[in-house]
């Protein structure tokens, strides 16, 4: 006769036991990278919905402002995917199916639109190398037309929206971390594309934190989730 394995249950409770430092680290890594990228999206000298004319324009206008921003995204990406795995690795261990392709989804998502060139650095570059506004719209415009940046754009929007979700549920699934916690991850980045999309600047910077909050929670686990695995 056999039996069905338990759900493997990983409450944030089991966390007392692990190394501080250990704990506190995986969470400021998970943590920090979202919430630089809330900063970037704060300090951006323009609206998301705005034309690329407005947005050149507002970057040759803030071209200080505008670098800045891109050292805290740049910092902020690179710290998201190692958030990404921490807390995907929490999540394969509470549910195996969904943790995956959750990490899957969030990972492959960050790498496509990582593909896709930046505005704001073409047109930081063309101003330093005195190229015209108007020439850098049309440059932005032909760029944005084209299908090797529209495929890999669209990917990432349904890719992170959806990893987002299926990590949030694996780790609710399994107990890991507090339910609010799980939906604040849950709903962390259908909110993001809405913000982007509606130019809502307060909330796409409100989505970063959430994501930021929600992946702390989850890596603050990662300990346990090793000694559960060896265990197992």
């Amino acid at each position: 006769m056999t039996t069905t394995p338990s759900r493997p249950d990983i409450s944030a409770a089991d966390t007392g036991t692990a190394a501080g430092p250990t704990r506190l680290l995986a969470a400021g890594v998970a943590g920090l990278g979202p919430l630089l990228l809330a900063v970037g999206t704060a300090l951006t000298p323009y609206r998301t919905d705005d034309s690329d004319q407005e947005i050149v324009r507002a970057i040759a206008g803030h071209r200080t402002t505008a670098e800045l921003t891109q050292w805290f995204w740049i910092a902020g990406s690179i710290l998201l995917v190692l958030g990404t795995v921490l807390v995907g690795l929490v999540a394969v261990r509470c549910s195996p199916k969904l943790g995956l392709w959750g990490g899957l989804a969030f990972g492959t998502g960050l790498l496509a639109i990582a593909s896709t060139p930046s505005l704001d650095l073409v047109v930081l570059g063309g101003l330093d190398q005195g190229v015209s506004q108007k020439a850098l719209v049309a440059t932005a415009d032909g760029t944005y037309a084209l299908a090797l940046t529209g495929v890999p754009t669209f990917y990432f929007v349904v890719a992170h929206v959806v990893g987002a979700i299926l990590l949030g549920v694996a780790l609710l699934r399994g107990r890991a971390i507090p339910v609010w916690a799980a939906w604040v991850l849950i709903l962390s980045m259908p909110l993001n594309v809405v913000g982007y999309v509606g130019g809502i600047m307060p909330l796409t910077v409100a989505t970063f934190v959430m994501l930021g909050v929600g992946f702390a929670f989850g890596a603050v686990c990662l300990p346990a989730a090793w000694r559960g695995a060896l265990a197992s």
